[in-house]
């Protein structure tokens, strides 16, 4: 039976007066992209090969993707340490961001002539150090492990580590190498079979040349004995991937041309998925404070539209502004792969719920609720509780067709109940995770609120949503995670939809937020993020 992590929400203790001194939580973004013999002289056949165009390429491609957290390349040619103080430190990382970002340690055991590497940034990890778990085949690189950790606010106080253990690859390519490819693959899962005795935060990225998930090296990963060293593709989207790409169209990353703009790369059109970031279960479940954030993961260029033809053949793609996906074309035969993982001390956030509101109308709960990931969801449950802590299921909801969807539900043993029921949604993904939403209670009241933030994150104002059907005032407070007020504000509400725009203070941190609207008789909350 699939585990269900209990998304247990950072404002309750906000709400309850807990103490919460203590928490924290952030957002951070990762990035793997093969860069296609990266470092490789120029000649008269391939002229855009070493040029210092592929400089400008990928400088805009980073800075449009706001300089990720966590930058792995693969497939780049030179000396390591060449490569690593020089060429890119100077030409690329430091000009999307001045001195944020430090590298790993290269290795090359293999000997092979192309390396991987691994950018973090200094202010959010520290580096502790690089493992070469494969390194037997001199036709790839060296499959290396390479172990970070966060650099919490309360890590000198608290000791709370949080380690991060991102292993990088770039295995044979070709249809006719999945043997070799199984080889070097299973290389590597024999070394984290015999060395990692616990489960804890892994992320196993790169460029993996599978043509589908049932290759044996990708089972591998996703299905080996050693259930500790299990990885899981965040999107659950197995299958035929070279031979049906079009089922697959959101994810395919190579290959970005029809015609040779110069390096003499692959011109195959998009029709294959190679490139991938695989999670460990810990992560997908987010139980050592590292939470991989659903539906986040993105194939940056890629707009579903362009299975079998170059990405910017028509129709027109407009996934990304025209600059940068002249770049993508541009730069590497791949596109890169994103994911966003949420950081955090405290149990893990609800996330994919735009609303929950619970009414009482015509007699009876009136439940509804507004998602924003339905496509990564199985089902919904409706629980219902006496005393606001446990929770019996009273309805199974089937999901709708739509990546957003607003669901209902009325709960008829409500009626002429004298009973206060406490109300949550537990949403069911493909994945095996369970999100729960915030708790709700009503009675027979009249009395109904919801309250909405959108967008969120949030970037320098709050629009705010406030649904009531009655008229009243109401206190907006926002706080901080350590409970500090940082706005608060008197608000009057009409019957139906209120709307009020928010300007953020200046001085506003990024991070995580909780809103309380709160009248004589209800308080609703809403967690935010500060971007």
């Amino acid at each position: 039976m699939k585990h269900c992590f209990l998304f247990v929400t950072l404002f309750i203790c906000l709400i309850e007066n807990s103490f919460c001194q203590s928490v924290f939580s952030d957002t951070i973004t990762v990035l793997s992209y093969n860069i296609n013999n990266y470092g490789t002289a120029s000649t008269k056949s391939c002229p855009l090969e070493g040029s210092p165009l592929k400089n400008t390429f990928l400088v805009n491609i980073l800075s449009y993707l706001r300089a990720p957290d966590i930058v792995s390349f693969q497939k780049m040619l030179g000396t390591p340490v060449t490569l690593a103080s020089d060429s890119m430190q100077k030409h690329i990382m430091d000009s999307v961001c001045t001195g944020c970002y430090a590298n790993t340690t290269y290795t090359n055991v293999s000997g092979y002539k192309k390396v991987n590497t691994l950018y973090y940034k200094k202010n959010k990890f520290g580096y502790i150090g690089t493992t070469s778990i494969y390194t037997a085949d001199n036709s790839i690189s060296d499959i290396n492990l390479h172990k970070l950790f966060y650099k919490s606010p309360t890590l000198a106080t608290l000791h709370d580590t949080i380690f991060l253990n991102v292993i990088v690859v770039h295995d044979a390519s070709g249809a006719s190498s999945a043997s070799k490819r199984a080889t070097q693959i299973k290389g590597a899962m024999k070394w984290l079979s015999t060395n990692v005795k616990k489960e804890g935060n892994y992320l196993f990225l790169g460029d993996f040349n599978t043509q589908n998930s049932s290759e044996a090296c990708f089972q591998a990963m996703i299905n080996p004995t050693d259930t500790i060293t299990r990885f899981y593709e965040p999107t659950n989207k197995l299958g035929d991937w070279a031979g049906s790409p079009q089922l697959f169209a959101n994810y395919l990353t190579q290959s970005t041309r029809r015609v040779d703009p110069g390096d003499c790369a692959s011109t195959n059109t998009m029709t294959a998925w190679f490139d991938h970031i695989l999670c460990s279960r810990p992560i997908m479940q987010g139980n050592k404070n590292v939470l991989y954030i659903p539906s986040s993961l993105k194939v940056i260029g890629q707009d579903g539209l362009h299975t079998g033809v170059a990405i910017n053949d028509a129709p027109t793609n407009v996934s990304v502004p025209p600059d940068v996906l002249n770049s993508l074309f541009m730069m590497s035969e791949h596109l890169p792969v994103q994911l966003k993982l949420l950081i955090s001390n405290s149990p893990a956030l609800p996330i994919g719920f735009e609303y929950f509101k619970v009414s009482y109308q015509n007699n009876a709960a009136a439940l509804q609720w507004k998602t924003n990931n339905n496509d990564a969801s199985v089902f919904y449950e409706v629980e219902r509780s006496v005393n606001g802590l446990d929770f019996l299921s009273i309805k199974s909801i089937p999901i709708s067709n739509d990546n957003e969807a607003i669901y209902k539900f009325r709960d008829l043993d409500f009626i002429n109940s004298t009973f206060r029921y406490f109300y949550r949604i537990k949403e069911v993904l493909k994945s095996g995770v369970c999100l729960y939403s915030n708790v709700l209670s009503s009675q027979n009241s009249g009395n109904s609120f919801s309250l909405n933030i959108n967008p969120n994150p949030v970037v320098d104002r709050l629009n705010i949503n406030i649904n009531s059907d009655v008229v009243t005032t109401a206190n907006l407070i926002v706080l901080n995670v350590q409970g500090q007020i940082v706005i608060s504000k008197r608000v009057q509400l009409n019957a139906g939809i209120n709307t009020c725009t928010i300007p953020l203070p200046s001085n506003m941190m990024k991070g995580v937020y909780v809103m309380k609207i709160q009248s004589e008789k209800l308080m609703l909350s809403k967690v935010f993020f500060k971007q």
